[in-house]
């Protein structure tokens, strides 16, 4: 057992390593990767990768998830993102008789028609941009309330004759108590194979913890996050909220040692009332921070959605407000092959 946990250890280790140099923000490629997969994950504030009660769509985040219970169940996830965006997730999980199971699944995300131009501005057609990143993921129990999962994946980037090829992974190591879930996740590990010009440009690496509560006594899920952890000092200032002096000078937002704190931060809250109906709310500080505007009274940052469960399929719906000027509206069906599912919660 010492011996899994000091692999597991390694790993980590390596991983970290070898994805650190990645930034957040817009300075890396395959940005799609760190979408939400799943309308439940987004309602709950957008990245919460603890267990969430039947969803395998949290396999695309955290493959410590994977298990054999799992197979049979098909997820569906389509995305209306912002303007014309849209994208999607497909997964399936395969039970291996004595090791385990499988996760395989597909996201793909369409930027939409774009019109071509010269460099005198003459129309000269349209031209398409899509992204797509196929993934295999495996989990295993190492012992007593202890899991680990690796995710390998293979990504393809098309942005009008421009191409690219990446492959990356994801390491996680959680526990599971009977009301508490943690989990460690290292996501998008690993390099460009082909790049878009001659320059090669950092993956989205991430480094995540979350946490999951299930009150005792109260039909209650509570969730937190912290993101982005190998970049301590996340903040930057807004400049929507920068300030303009009567002679004109621009004072930008006062950045404090708090707002680094708070901006890794994202909370949700599931609320089951009835055996089969869910509620969900989360909020991230982050989104809002960056995205809004001074003076506008907008929820940036916030998340909302439901759930219903069925006996052979459920369907969810999440809400996730960025900007002023978009949202996304997320879809998500699960269907249940497997009739051991047809009558669980």
């Amino acid at each position: 057992m010492h011996g899994r946990a000091a692999l597991i250890f390694r790993l980590l280790v390596l991983l970290t390593l070898t994805g650190g140099m990645a930034q957040t923000g817009g300075t890396a490629v395959y940005r799609f990767l760190s979408l939400s997969p799943s309308p439940i994950q987004t309602a709950l504030g957008g990245k919460q990768f603890t267990d969430i009660p039947y969803d395998i769509l949290q396999n695309f985040s955290n493959p410590a998830l994977v298990d054999a219970s799992q197979s049979g169940r098909i997820g569906l996830n389509y995305t209306a993102y912002i303007t014309d965006i849209n994208y999607g997730q497909l997964g399936y999980v395969w039970k291996i008789p004595g090791a385990g199971a499988v996760f395989t699944g597909v996201t793909y995300l369409n930027y939409g028609k774009f019109t071509a131009a010269n460099e005198s501005g003459d129309i000269t057609g349209t031209f398409t941009a899509s992204e797509t990143a196929f993934q295999i993921g495996y989990g295993r129990r190492l012992k007593a309330h202890w899991y680990a999962g690796v995710t390998l994946k293979w990504i393809y980037s098309q942005l009008e004759r421009f191409r690219s090829h990446g492959v990356a992974a994801d390491l996680a190591l959680r526990y599971a108590g009977e009301f508490t879930d943690a989990v460690l996740l290292v996501r998008n590990a690993g390099f460009q194979l082909t790049t878009y010009n001659g320059t090669r440009e950092p993956l989205p690496f991430e480094i995540a913890l979350s946490y999951a509560r299930l009150l005792e006594h109260a039909p209650l899920r509570l969730y937190v996050t912290w993101e982005n952890l190998q970049k301590p000092l996340i903040a930057f200032p807004n400049p929507a909220r920068a300030q303009i002096d009567p002679d004109g000078n621009v004072r930008e937002e006062n950045i404090r040692f708090y707002h680094h704190i708070f901006r890794h931060l994202i909370t949700g809250v599931e609320f089951f009332p009835r055996k089969r109906f869910r509620l969900r709310t989360g909020f991230n500080f982050r989104r809002a921070a960056e995205l809004g505007l001074k003076d506008v009274n907008f929820s940036s940052g916030l998340a909302f959605g439901f759930g219903l469960r069925l006996n052979k399929f459920s369907v969810d719906y999440g809400y996730g407000q960025y900007h002023f000027a978009g949202n996304a509206h997320h879809l998500g069906i699960h269907i249940f092959l497997n009739p051991a599912d047809h009558e669980k919660d």
